[in-house]
């Protein structure tokens, strides 16, 4: 019966495992979740074994260091993102772990009248019933805390597409110092902690969960920002450079354009109607491919947004260059309505990338269609499906699913984490088309 509990008692060891587990679960599957599993109770088995062989070494190197380290290989397995923005909202959790853990040992000294300090050293020697019992009663009353967690944790990362910014966000030196720096620090704070009562860790959880809670928070605010910026500045910049390209061609054009004109009148001028003939036969004709200039989507002036502009055009050159013929319709002036233009390039992104990898395989054509009405902006992104793909559109976004071989398949779902109110995302498949429409509500 002690052991029973005592195992119970430790469950709270997986709190950290299971906020991320629902706080990301759209990208969860059954083979990470088995992997994660295993691997925390594989570190409380070594925790414990480590203690007992090496009783002088700080609890902290067997209880705190091999969980940290597996829940952010496994959170960043789960996400494909980098350690070190995983690192920093693992310690956070684990020091809101421990603060939940503080807040239910004290309700249950009270209840039980227990004088038991529930030291970990306690527990883990397996001598003391009280104590193994009273952490049990603080796992069953922090358990029921920490899935509300993490849940309200899911809704704030639906909320603000936290999957997408962690798989895009871009990490300098000084991000690894100060991460590493604090979790050095985490680990000498609780060095001591650890020796103390659960309920005297409580104090160090508090000020830790703050620190690592404000440290989160700046990186995933200040990364996001950059992020933002950053991807704005492109496709602005992919725009310019564009429409600079386009400019230079015609200058090129009406110079090659003016020459020809001169040589022909000069055959004109002198009523040279054989040489014309012959020189136009045999020079201007063979050469006319020169003399001609790829407009593009000319009608992309109609669209009063320099950012998305940019990125359509970046994708008419991505195409073209995997012959794939990007067909765009608009046919009047279009302002936006007031939506995150980030989200709105991210998501036509993922679906024009999409659509130009299926067209390579088929028709090789994408259309993509621009309607606007008094409430609303549509974007139409059309495609054939491949002959051998079948698409379950109840599965479409979720996690993972893809049907390119070898290909991760989180466009799809990133686009369910930035779709919200005023940019809602729907998918039809009628006869083999393939249809996406991103809606903007004005």
């Amino acid at each position: 019966m002690q052991i029973l509990i005592y195992a119970l008692s430790l469950f709270s060891g997986t709190y950290e495992m299971l906020i991320l587990m629902l706080a990301f679960r759209e990208f969860l599957t059954w083979r990470i979740a088995a992997v994660w599993t295993g691997l925390i109770v594989f570190v409380a088995v070594f925790g414990q074994v480590a203690t007992s062989l090496f009783p002088q070494v700080p609890l902290v190197f067997f209880w705190i260091v091999p969980i940290t380290i597996a829940n952010t290989l496994m959170s960043t397995r789960l996400l494909y993102t980098k350690w070190i923005l995983m690192l920093p909202l693992v310690v956070f959790l684990n020091a809101l772990k421990r603060l939940v853990g503080g807040i239910a040992g004290s309700l249950v000294k009270v209840l039980m009248d227990s004088n038991v300090q529930m030291r970990l050293r306690q527990v883990i020697s397996l001598k003391s019933f009280a104590a193994n019992l009273d952490l049990f009663g603080a796992v069953l009353i922090g358990l029921p805390i920490i899935i509300l967690i993490g849940l309200w944790a899911h809704h704030l990362v639906i909320r603000s597409a936290a999957a997408d910014f962690f798989q895009h966000a871009k990490i300098d030196r000084n991000d690894y110092l100060l991460v590493l720096l604090c979790y050095g620090l985490y680990l000498l704070a609780y060095a001591y902690a650890l020796e103390l009562s659960v309920v005297s860790q409580m104090y160090v959880a508090i000020a830790s969960s703050v620190i690592f809670g404000i440290i989160s928070f700046y990186l995933v605010s200040s990364k996001n920002s950059r992020l933002t910026d950053a991807q704005l500045l492109s496709e602005v910049s992919q725009y310019n450079e564009l429409l600079s390209h386009r400019n230079q061609q015609l200058h090129l054009f009406k110079h090659d354009y003016q020459n020809v004109l001169l040589s022909l009148s000069q055959y004109i001028q002198k009523d040279d109607m054989p040489g014309l003939r012959q020189y136009f036969e045999s020079e201007v004709l063979p050469n006319g491919q020169e003399l001609t200039t790829d407009a593009g989507p000319e009608q992309l002036r109609f669209l009063h947004a320099p950012a998305l502009s940019g990125l359509i055009y970046s994708k008419y050159e991505t195409a073209a260059s995997r012959h794939v013929d990007l067909q765009l319709a608009l046919l009047q002036p279009i302002d936006l309505p007031q939506v995150d233009q980030v989200n709105l390039v991210r998501i036509l992104g993922n679906l024009l990338d999409n659509a130009i990898d299926a067209a390579a395989q088929v028709d090789h054509q994408v259309q993509l269609a621009i309607d606007v009405t008094a409430s609303t902006v549509v974007f139409n992104v059309q495609n054939q499906v491949p002959a051998n793909d079948t698409i379950d559109l109840a599965r479409i976004s979720k996690s993972r699913f893809t049907t390119k071989p070898g290909h991760l398949g989180y466009g799809l779902s990133s686009i369910e984490q930035l779709a919200n109110k005023r940019i809602n995302v729907t998918y039809q498949i009628d006869h083999g088309t393939f249809l996406a429409s991103v809606q903007l509500t004005r």
